[in-house]
């Protein structure tokens, strides 16, 4: 009997011990948790959790890149580069200082971003080269679509910035994101949909104050990915992410209602039309100009034709509205036609994802040099 006390003793004394020493963790992370985690930089190269300490939440438009960062190691999908930006958050060549006013702005989602690619590789990279005397902002950021587009400009124009022209890169994955995703309040700020499911509030909540024990779980989460990733049994035959293939379907689907959306396409492609429509009457009572641009993803390039749905629906919808409406759509189905998907696809795209590679982003550069 004592020798089972005993136990029970040390196992209580052990229990204890781990749970005073998680508390200290805590006090520790809470007070100096980011301090760690900047002079552990070269090791969080390694796990990719950079990333998530340049991209910061926004009050107002979701998420916002910080102002002024310079980082050289920035991994991409298949290379590392160099990923800065300037006084503003925008991304830009390194030590880049700009004023409130612009002559063009890109906005759009990944695609415009640039990402993977070193600024100058980029196809707001060779532009602003080549228009050295043109002041251009890079809006974009992973993630955006209309309703984020409307809501930053929005906030931007309030502060002061001033735009002459805005160049949407209306992404394929805009639809599934604003119907499913994010939602666009009365008041111009941007909330999501599912909020209170996905505890976001408190996620954000320890993310801010223990940054450390939210890098422990992201490495935990990675580590886990990376085990349940199988490669690709052909190398002929890119593997693309679950998701990514969800929110390509639209164009294609052969019905209205897609399981994996909360609204039928129909009404998804309204509500992207209800929001552009804000912003264009946005731009115009501030005297901007607007241009829209359309490109394939892979799975379009696959599975669809170059009079494809996201094609038609931003055409219409720049009838009288736009100074320009650049459709990429031909470019790739004309190449496509004369070779075959994969060779299109290996070389414009980089393998096992959606993203244009350095030669997807000349050709894009190229045809905005022409049309500006």
């Amino acid at each position: 009997m004592s020798y089972i006390k005993t136990c029970l003793s040390l196992i209580k004394q052990f229990f204890l011990i781990i749970l005073i020493t998680f508390f200290i963790s805590l006090i520790v992370d809470f007070f100096f948790g980011k301090l760690i985690l900047k002079s552990l930089d070269p090791f969080l190269v390694k796990t990719e959790f950079y990333g998530r300490l340049m991209r910061i939440d926004h009050p107002v438009f979701h998420h916002s890149f910080k102002a002024n960062v310079n980082y050289k190691n920035h991994r991409g999908f298949e290379k590392k580069n160099t990923f800065c930006t300037d006084n503003h958050g925008f991304r830009s060549q390194c030590d880049k200082i700009n004023e409130k006013e612009f002559d063009i702005g890109f906005m759009g989602d990944s695609f415009v971003e640039g990402t993977s690619e070193n600024f100058e590789d980029t196809f707001v990279g060779i532009f602003s080269s080549s228009r050295s005397n043109l002041k251009i902002a890079n809006l974009g950021i992973t993630s955006y679509a209309p309703s984020i587009y409307y809501s930053k400009i929005k906030y931007l124009l309030s502060k002061g910035y001033k735009f002459k022209h805005i160049i949407f890169f209306i992404d394929v994955s805009d639809l599934y994101d604003d119907s499913v995703f994010y939602k666009l309040n009365n008041d111009g700020t941007i909330s999501e949909r599912s909020e209170k499911e996905k505890g976001l509030k408190r996620r954000k909540f320890l993310r801010t104050n223990f940054p450390l024990t939210n890098y422990y779980m992201f490495v935990i989460k990675k580590n886990t990915q990376i085990k349940n990733t199988s490669p690709p049994i052909k190398e002929d035959t890119p593997n693309f992410n679950k998701k990514a293939a969800i929110k390509a379907q639209w164009t294609y689907y052969n019905k209205d209602n897609h399981p994996d959306y909360n609204l039928s396409i129909l009404d998804s492609q309204k509500l992207l039309i209800k929001t552009m429509n804000k912003t264009y009457e946005l731009l115009k009572k501030n005297n901007i100009k607007m241009s829209v641009a359309v490109y394939p993803w892979p799975q379009q390039l696959k599975n669809d034709n170059v009079n494809s749905k996201h094609v038609t629906m931003w055409k219409d919808f720049c009838n009288k509205k736009c100074v320009k409406f650049i459709d990429f759509f031909p470019f790739f189905f004309e190449k496509k036609n004369k070779s075959s998907f994969l060779e299109v696809y290996k070389k414009y795209y980089y393998w096992n994802d959606i993203h244009f590679n350095a030669v997807g982003n000349k050709v894009i550069a190229d045809r905005l040099l022409k049309e500006f």
